[in-house]
Formats: structure tokens, C-alpha cells, sequence
């Protein structure tokens, strides 16, 4: 998942890490003020900003995906997983409604032979842990 060429590699360790940081931070903001918080200590405000906060970084990666089929080089990194994952839960909350390269993205990566078999995996270790 590692790409050999050190270039690509440390793309797709930038990559990983704004995933990580500037993606994946605000949707637990917007998780934490919408339930994860007791009631009394959510802030309805925090969540318009964090909103904000993603579809700006998102734009950013939106742009980057123009023309390509996978985030770093010509086939899947860790890049791609961990994206994908950021990507899925703001795709649950609607926040890529207005970014087309985005959600061709996920479909792709949903489309890839063995990701409905590990998600539906993944749900039934959820479902049976519940």
C-alpha cells in the first residue's frame, strides 16, 4: 500500500496526514456537538463551523482528485484507504453533496472487487459485537 518510488511515498504520506487532520477533525467536531456530547454541553454553532471547516478542505482535495482515478500515482495506496474512509462518513453526513470528483471517488472505491465483501464483513463483527 506503501508506493516503492520515494516521491510517491511521501505524497502519500502528505496526503494521509491532511486526511487525518484537516478531513477527518471536523467531522468528530460535528460528531461530538451532535451526539456523542451530553445535551447540555453541545454547541449547535461548533457544528455550522466545522461544516465550514470541511468543505473547505474538501474543495482542496476535490480539485487534486481532477483527472485522477486514485489519490497518489496510478494505483491504490494507504492514501486511498484512509481517504476513503473520511470520505464515506462526510458522504453519511452530506457533505460532499457539491463535490462530483469526491463522490466519483467513493464509488470507485466501492466499486473495487473486494470492498463490499470487507464492508459487509465490518458490519457483521459490528452488528455481532452489539
Amino acid at each position: 500500500m506503501l508506493p516503492a518510488d520515494l516521491r510517491e511515498r511521501a505524497e502519500a504520506y502528505r496526503w494521509v496526514m491532511f486526511a487525518m487532520t484537516e478531513l477527518e477533525q471536523p467531522l468528530w467536531r460535528i460528531a461530538r456537538h451532535t451526539f456523542l456530547y451530553p445535551e447540555a454541553k453541545r454547541l449547535p454553532q461548533d457544528i455550522v463551523l466545522a461544516r465550514e471547516e470541511f468543505a473547505a478542505m474538501a474543495t482542496i482535495l476535490e480539485r487534486h482528485m481532477e483527472g485522477r482515478q486514485f489519490i497518489v500515482g496510478d494505483g491504490m495506496t494507504i492514501a486511498d484507504c484512509v481517504t476513503a474512509y473520511v470520505i464515506d462518513w462526510a458522504n453519511e453526513q452530506h457533505l460532499i453533496d457539491d463535490c462530483p470528483q469526491l463522490r466519483a471517488y467513493l464509488t470507485r472505491m466501492y466499486a473495487r472487487p473486494k470492498a463490499p465483501q470487507r464492508i459487509a464483513e465490518a458490519f457483521a463483527r459490528i452488528q455481532a459485537g452489539a
